[in-house]
């Protein structure tokens, strides 16, 4: 049976994702506002800032996959017309992120003795131990809003999201500008400013999602009684593998960033201009891959095992051409995307290398991180983890430092390794979805 993708599903699928795809840029926003006023303090206060930022989402993002348990729970449940089961599946992962805060709290305070490890520069590690002493108060808010994030999705719910994250902008811009530079009657503080604007921001953003979400809960007629631990071990069951992929991947990327930074200023800098631009195109099939779990978890709930396929292949056309659209546009116009960031020749003609890959490279990454959605919408996620693992730390970071340092191919060696990473996990991943696909086309025929 071959299902393409119809246009009722592609409106649908491109309604729900659209307004996460904008939530994750208006996330990466912040980071954007974070570096421009850091900039303004000096390079050192910058690269502070820069490094322990890095250091405390590569934490928060191990936090925040494990609640990705909820996509498929609750998406199910709400397909199934079983919405107070949907709403059990949110009060559960507000404890289970309550529970995962205090851990992640604690294990940011180990970045002192791992800076020293690391042989991070001293002024480096002393202002991002600074920023982090502030910033890892924003741990709870953080994994409660992307507890209520997950299930206001699942409900294909997208509006209080915006809202959130557009009054987090604001409010970040407005506490960054006067906390930092002591501006508007506010205290000058310096790099603690920004990690308080980011507090405050993450407790805004959390006030308006949390307060949708809970009239939903109401409205659904969830009635709050003892802790089901099925179904708390059911989110853990299914969060954890998600939570460790996250890991694994961000791991991934800033080791290969680590390993960059033994070239030098130049090859650096390109890294990280290249990185940004993908980052940014990323968002896109990020949001068709929340989209995708949603949307196949729903129909699955229904029992509508042809619908669910239909909306991943949906999801996988629309996010795999998206990125090729964006691959075409770097390789013709290298130069153009690299000089938005910067004139310096050196720069200019390295980062043009690394966009020929990086835009190889994008179309598999668009390619895992879709098919990571649908296939969490089936309510799997140890296989992604296993995809991840071999493809990423197995192929890629082993193939890219060898090909960096010992094969003659220099920085770019770098970059090759990522994309033999990404295409290994995007290609295994699509074998697994078509090895489900037909599975379930198979019930679905067999019934009829």
């Amino acid at each position: 049976m071959i299902l393409l993708p119809t246009r009722d599903e592609m409106r649908s699928m491109w309604t729900l994702a659209a307004p996460i795809a904008l939530m994750q840029l208006g996330m990466h926003t912040y980071g954007v506002v974070d570096t421009l006023f850091m900039g303004r303090l000096g390079p050192t206060e910058l690269a502070g800032v820069g490094l322990g930022g890095s250091t405390f989402f590569t934490l928060i993002l191990f936090g925040m996959g494990t609640l990705f348990g909820v996509d498929s729970l609750s998406s199910q449940a709400f397909g199934a017309g079983k919405n107070d089961e949907s709403a059990a599946v949110y009060i559960h992962a507000l404890l289970l992120a309550a529970a995962i805060s205090l851990p992640l709290f604690f294990l940011v305070g180990l970045a002192k003795p791992f800076y020293a490890f690391v042989g991070v520069d001293p002024a480096i590690s002393a202002v991002a131990l600074k920023y982090l002493s502030t910033l890892r108060w924003i741990t709870l808010p953080f994994l409660l809003f992307a507890a209520s994030r997950q299930y206001l999705s699942s409900l294909s719910v997208t509006r209080p999201m915006l809202l959130a994250i557009f009054a987090g902008n604001i409010v970040n811009v407005f506490l960054n500008y006067g906390l930092v530079f002591g501006k508007l009657g506010l205290p000058k503080l310096g790099v603690t400013g920004c990690a308080i604007a980011s507090v405050v921001n993450s407790w805004v953003m959390l006030a308006v999602v949390a307060s949708a979400a809970i009239r939903h809960v109401r409205q659904s007629g969830y009635v709050v009684g003892s802790l089901r631990s099925s179904l708390l071990m059911k989110l853990i069951e299914l969060g954890l593998p998600a939570g460790l992929q996250m890991l694994v991947e961000v791991s991934m990327f800033s080791l290969i960033t680590t390993f960059m930074s033994r070239y030098g200023p130049v090859p650096t800098a390109a890294h990280q201009i290249t990185m940004t631009l993908v980052s940014i195109t990323f968002m896109i099939p990020l949001g068709v891959s929340f989209a995708a779990a949603v949307r196949v978890g729903q129909a699955i709930g229904k029992g509508d095992p042809v619908a669910a396929i239909r909306s991943g292949r949906t999801a996988l056309f629309m996010g795999v051409g998206f990125m090729c659209m964006t691959a075409v546009s770097f390789w013709t116009m290298p130069r153009f995307f690299a000089g938005l960031f910067t004139q310096e020749p050196e720069v200019l003609a390295l980062s043009a290398s690394f966009l020929f890959v990086g835009g190889l490279f994008q179309i598999f990454d668009g390619m895992q991180i879709v098919l990571n959605g649908s296939i969490r919408g089936l309510g799997e996620t140890k296989i992604q983890l296993y995809a991840h693992l071999i493809g990423f730390g197995i192929i890629g970071l082993p193939l890219g430092v060898w090909l960096s340092f010992h094969a003659g191919f220099g920085p770019i060696g770098l970059w090759y390794g990522l994309l033999s990473g990404l295409t290994l996990t995007g290609v295994s991943l699509f074998f697994v979805w078509r090895s489900r696909a037909e599975d379930y086309l198979m019930m679905a025929s067999s019934s009829t």
